[in-house]
């Protein structure tokens, strides 16, 4: 599975002392990039968990997912 992920930022979040504690200590980085708290995960990925292999998805601004097109995988 794949999807088409559009970003807006134009530049690094900084992760200091502070952003840390704010998180709990500990910070997970969204590698989906759906969440809507990025750098950090915000437990949107759940909503990858039923993407079909070969299949490619584009996820709306508003969260909504669509099917692109299938794609081959070459080994």
């Amino acid at each position: 599975m794949a999807r088409e992920v559009t970003h807006d930022a134009n530049g690094p979040a900084r992760i200091d002392d502070e952003t840390l504690e704010e998180q709990g200590g500990a910070a997970y980085v969204c590698q989906c990039g759906l969440s809507s708290n990025k750098p950090f995960c915000d437990g949107s990925h759940a909503e990858t968990a039923d993407e079909e292999e070969g299949e490619l998805y584009k996820y709306d601004s508003d969260g909504s997912r669509r099917k692109i097109e299938s794609i081959e995988y070459e080994d």
